[in-house]
């Protein structure tokens, strides 16, 4: 009876001490700062079993401690046809480390995730969120998964968002022998554990003790920031396409093997494309008129299904249909200007607007989106393809200034897409306003925009009159006006231009004290915002792209009124751009011209100079929100 007694003593205190596993006072305090989430530990286990076939295990401990974490607090995993997620195991402990849930096979939601632009795909997810338990609480998960296609590898970070802390975590890789894993450390203290025996390689990292840190205005993302791996094969293989992607240039033999003796055309088609580009002298000419076939005569549409995730359609099909995705179009456009004997190539990239570049001296698979690149003899041209409106010749914020990988009949290559300079981002402003005596105007305003300016605003431009409305009514920092008449026209060149006409009606927009009038000459392009102070700022400051706004707008002064006094110029000059401000004043006509220009250079500075940036960008608000006074004449 003792035994049996001290059998069951000793189990509870063994239950008891695994339920305190998860107890939120266990957690250091340098942990909880800032944190909205806590890993309490993230256990991962990746098995190469050969070229094709792998094997991914997790465990993970994950603490919510506020509504800000609740993301944390949720299972999602994504998969495919050629993979198989099994023995998915959740459980919900409370904040005492309490085992109070745990989730049935039946609460696991497994839903097609098709979007709205797919064909069809085979993209599926499994998910769960927890839902009906008081935070503080911990959610325990455990999961597997078989993949059948080795070239992707999983990315290994577990500090990944702001407000996340990490208690432990650890990753394991299993690879058979002599296996070529790749790996690539970023910003981890050490370097891994490696052993080897006859079954194969084993390969350990480990991090710890990681507290919160916030995303840093203009800066890397947190996950940059932080401790992580990548792994990527050697060798691989997908649906019995096997390659290598120890360089880019294997890696571009790979997607020629994909392609290969996929662009033959319908007959009819080539001779039509021939016939239209018949005494047509210049290259440039005669893909211009093959884009624009392709934009006027097909759609896109998202196909994800095993291979064809990677896969083209062929030429034909897409012919016959009118339809493809980025590769298909992409694909097609390349096999209409070989018909022509125009030579192209297909060429990978990582869209997306001002996505980070691709690593360059890390082959592997860091691609998302297929446009298409035209070698010229002394340029060459681009042209995003799944796209029925987008200018000929212009990519755009979603794949300019990055690396791409163009595949060419000896492989991959790397090159990089047009970054639009200064001189070509270009915004300018003219109008004229005029206000009576007791403030109220009316401003006519046209504005041009120009490269990646024209790329801010170009979805704008397919809007119907009233999202329009909406946009404008919206975007306008004016305290009270009226929106009047408006309208946006395209010229879809190589260096493509929106502009913009707008009527506005101004209700006290000058401000009456006693006999003096006071408004603010900056009417539309206010920066008013001010970066936050950041102590001990730890990333580079990031400017994406260089650009030039530039104002003159003309404002007819009511009669017998005049400045009070003459405003001086101002420039605010550093290494990040310059901005000035100056005004002209017509005595005869009693008109004041405000003229303001603001050149942003594109780079990426130091995080010393953080401080530098944010006195220059508060200057620039103070400017903006600048009075004029006006005063009556007596």
């Amino acid at each position: 009876m003792k035994s049996i007694t001290f059998i069951i003593v000793l189990y509870l205190s063994i239950a008891s001490v695994y339920a305190q596993d998860y107890a939120v006072s266990k957690i250091p305090e340098n942990l909880k700062k800032g944190a909205n989430a806590i890993v309490r530990t993230w256990d991962s286990q990746f098995t190469i079993e050969n070229e094709e076939l792998s094997v991914y295990q997790v465990k993970k401990a994950i603490t919510i401690l506020k509504e800000e974490g609740k993301s944390w607090g949720q299972f999602i995993e994504f998969y495919d046809k050629l993979d198989k997620i099994k023995s998915i195991k959740i459980t919900l402990f409370d904040a005492e480390g309490k085992s109070v849930k745990k989730v049935k096979s039946s609460e696991i939601e497994d839903v097609n995730i098709t979007s709205s632009g797919s064909l069809y795909d085979s993209n599926r997810l499994k998910g769960y969120i927890a839902s009906d338990i008081e935070l503080p609480y911990t959610i325990e998960i455990e999961f597997e998964k078989i993949e059948k296609s080795s070239l992707h590898y999983p990315v290994w970070g577990l500090r990944s968002a702001p407000g996340l802390a990490v208690e432990k975590g650890t990753l394991e890789v299993r690879t058979p022998p002599a296996y070529g894993l790749r790996y690539r450390e970023e910003h981890y203290d050490g370097e891994a554990v490696i052993n080897t025996n006859d079954s194969g390689i084993t390969y350990q990292w480990e991090v710890s003790n990681l507290p919160a840190i916030e995303q840093e205005y203009l800066g890397s993302s947190v996950f940059d920031m932080s401790p992580h791996v990548l792994l990527a094969p050697s060798t691989f293989s997908m649906e019995g396409f096997s390659g290598s992607m120890d360089s880019w240039k294997s890696f571009g033999m790979w997607i020629n093997k994909l392609n290969n003796g996929r662009d033959q055309l319908p007959v009819e088609l080539e001779s039509k494309l021939k016939s239209m580009v018949a005494g047509v002298s210049d290259d440039k000419e005669k893909i211009k008129l093959i884009y624009e076939y392709l934009q006027s005569n097909t759609r896109y549409v998202s196909i994800q299904l095993g291979i064809g995730g990677y896969q083209p359609f062929e030429a034909t099909d897409v012919a016959e249909t009118g339809y493809g995705d980025c590769k298909a179009l992409s694909y097609f456009t390349y096999s209409m200007l070989k018909s022509v004997g125009i030579k192209s190539n297909y060429t990978l990239v990582r869209a997306g607007e001002d996505e980070d570049d691709i690593i360059t001296d890390f082959p592997s698979s860091q691609f998302n989106h297929v446009i298409l690149s035209v070698p010229m003899e002394k340029d060459t041209v681009w042209l995003e393809c799944t796209s029925q409106d987008a200018p000929f010749n212009f990519l755009g914020g979603f794949t300019s200034d990055r690396h791409v990988l163009m595949i060419t009949e000896d492989g991959g290559k790397l090159i990089k897409t047009p970054s639009y300079p200064m001189e070509v981002n270009t915004q300018t402003r003219v109008g004229e306003v005029a206000f009576d005596k007791e403030g109220n105007g009316q401003a006519s305003i046209e504005t041009i925009y120009k490269g990646r300016r024209y790329d801010d605003y170009a979805m704008v431009v397919k809007a119907g009159k009233e999202d329009q409305r909406k946009h404008l009514l919206n975007s306008i920092d004016i305290p009270a006006f009226d929106l009047g008449d408006f309208s946006f026209e395209r010229e879809k060149s190589e260096n493509p231009t929106l502009k913009q006409t707008l009527s506005i009606g101004l209700r006290k927009y000058a401000s009456q004290s006693g006999e003096r009038l006071f408004f603010v000459p900056n009417l539309l392009t206010r920066q008013e915002y001010v970066p936050p102070k950041i102590e001990d700022r730890e990333s580079p400051i990031v400017l994406k792209y260089a650009y030039v706004n530039t104002d003159s707008i003309k404002f007819k002064i009511p009669e017998s009124y005049r400045l009070e006094f003459q405003p001086e110029p101002v420039t605010h000059k550093s290494e990040f751009g310059e901005y000035n401000v100056s005004y002209q004043f017509d005595v005869e006509t009693n008109e004041l011209t405000y003229i303001r220009s603001i050149q942003m250079k594109k780079g990426t500075y130091s995080a010393e100079l953080y401080n530098d940036y944010r006195d220059f960008r508060r200057e620039i608000s103070r400017t903006d929100r600048s009075k004029l006074v006006l005063i009556g004449s007596t």
